[in-house]
Order: C-alpha cells, then sequence, then structure tokens
C-alpha cells in the first residue's frame, strides 16, 4: 500500500498515513485516514521516520500491523506516477 505519513508516535508504537492511489492519469488520490501499528522491527520505524511516503506491506493476520516498509522520495513517486501513466496507456491502445 502506497501512504503519505502524517505522524509517528513512538509512545504508542503507531503511525497515522493516509492510503494513497495513482489514477490513470498519474494524479494522486488520498484514499482514506488510517493509523497503524508498528511491528517491533526497529528498522521499519526508522524508515517511516526518515520518509514523507512510504511503500507499506502489513500483517496477513493483522492488517493493521506494518511489517515491512520502503522509503520513497517525491522522485521516486513521480517515478511510480509515470509507470502508471505508461502502463494505463498501454493497456488502452
Amino acid at each position: 500500500m502506497l501512504v503519505k505519513i502524517n505522524g509517528i508516535y513512538t509512545s504508542k508504537n503507531t503511525v497515522k498515513v493516509t492510503q494513497l492511489d495513482i489514477d490513470d492519469y498519474g494524479s494522486i488520490i488520498p484514499l482514506r485516514e488510517l493509523e497503524l501499528n508498528i511491528s517491533a522491527d526497529e528498522a521499519i520505524l526508522q524508515t517511516l521516520q526518515h520518509s514523507s511516503y512510504a511503500a507499506i506491506f502489513t500483517a496477513e493476520d493483522c492488517q493493521s500491523t506494518i511489517i515491512l516498509a520502503t522509503g520513497m522520495t517525491l522522485d521516486e513517486l513521480n517515478e511510480e506516477k509515470s509507470r502508471t501513466i505508461d502502463k494505463a496507456s498501454k493497456s488502452s491502445k
């Protein structure tokens, strides 16, 4: 899931995020606000603290617990938008 990080609460081990989607025209669409738990992995916390955007994966049995996070820069987000536009234009031909 692609998210914008809104706030990290280390005392509660949670993070507030906005779930995002990218439409066929490259527009970023906010879907919903979520408060997710951060697993005990310190690397996840560090990744979220140093990123504005992230691709996150949640536990299969508990969709509200982050088990993996990859930070994204604004350039990487724009690259993802370009890939989405390219893929949409190829599928419409």
